[in-house]
């Protein structure tokens, strides 16, 4: 009797060990950073990186991927546990319909898993591509600053968040960056037709079209905001962004501008000045404002 009691008694004191000792030591060490005379050297919050909205939400699906990977594991072993227990302590017999009915429980709930964790690998893919689109078009805008341009990263507004803010001599831009996949095989199939009379972005498999309504709400929220901000009328021009993509033609015009923002000083930077140096350094510190709220880590909070 207590050979069959501890086939289920012993794996489940050992899990049931292991997720406490786990917790413990997270504990213990939290409450060791709380007590540590030493912290973080920062004084000032930090500024959003590009796609730092973006590597958070990769972030948490990696999390997700791990739970499910977890799970996927963890449930036959849970599942054969209470099959053990209704046989040694329910009294239930064994039966070939009672095994299959286990089998076929088991097999539901990995499928689940497994559905589920498929349809996140897919969401991570997705979010670590844009992810790497908005960091090379940040790097791209980043060297403007060598031309006298400010360039900002991941502003958080009502609706979400603008990818990028160029301020140049030029004027003020609002950038939204979107990554899109090429085919991988046929001629032409890095080459982009944007079509400002039909709006569509045409690629070499597939028509898309241009989020004017988006680009236009982000750069017209933006543009209200600085002008209360600094008391005095800022226009903020949209602009899109396409890595990886040749603009081969563009028919005709439209409101917002779509770019290829390799070697950006072409779009940004122009003899066209309607921005003093005061006016940049009034928009550049308001826009600071908006970005540079990321708290270091390991410092004690402010009481």
């Amino acid at each position: 009797m207590w050979a069959d009691f501890s086939l289920i008694l012993i794996p489940l004191l050992l899990s049931i060990l292991s997720m406490g000792v786990a917790v413990a030591i997270i504990y213990c060490w939290l409450r060791k950073q709380n007590r540590h005379y030493r912290e973080s050297p920062l004084t000032q919050d930090l500024m959003r990186p590009p796609g730092y909205s973006l590597q958070l939400k990769v972030n948490e699906l990696g999390d997700e991927v791990t739970l499910y990977l977890m799970f996927m594991l963890g449930a036959p072993i849970l599942l054969y546990s209470f099959h053990l227990s209704e046989s040694y302590f329910g009294g239930e017999p064994e039966s070939a319909l009672r095994t299959a009915i286990s089998f076929a429980m088991g097999m539901g709930v990995v499928g689940f898993l497994g559905y589920r964790l498929s349809k996140t690998l897919d969401e991570k893919k997705k979010y670590a591509l844009g992810l790497q689109g908005e960091m090379f078009t940040g790097e791209e805008l980043n060297q403007l600053m060598l031309d006298g341009c400010r360039v900002f990263h991941d502003i958080q507004f009502p609706y979400g968040n603008i990818d990028h803010v160029v301020v140049s001599p030029s004027g003020v831009f609002s950038i939204n960056t979107k990554m899109r996949g090429k085919p991988k095989h046929g001629d032409g199939r890095a080459e982009l037709i944007v079509d400002y009379q039909n709006n569509v972005l045409r690629f070499p498999d597939y028509e898309h079209p241009i989020p004017h309504n988006q680009l236009e709400a982000e750069s017209n929220w933006l543009s209200k905001h600085l002008t209360s901000a600094i008391g005095n009328q800022v226009k903020v021009q949209p602009i899109l962004a396409l890595p990886g993509w040749f603009i081969k033609e563009r028919i005709g015009r439209g409101l917002v501008t779509v770019i290829n923002p390799t070697k950006p000083n072409r779009f940004f930077v122009n003899n066209h000045i309607t921005l003093s140096a005061t006016e940049m350094q009034q928009i550049a510190h308001q826009l600071e404002q908006l970005c540079r709220n990321l708290k270091p880590s390991y410092r004690a909070k402010k009481k």
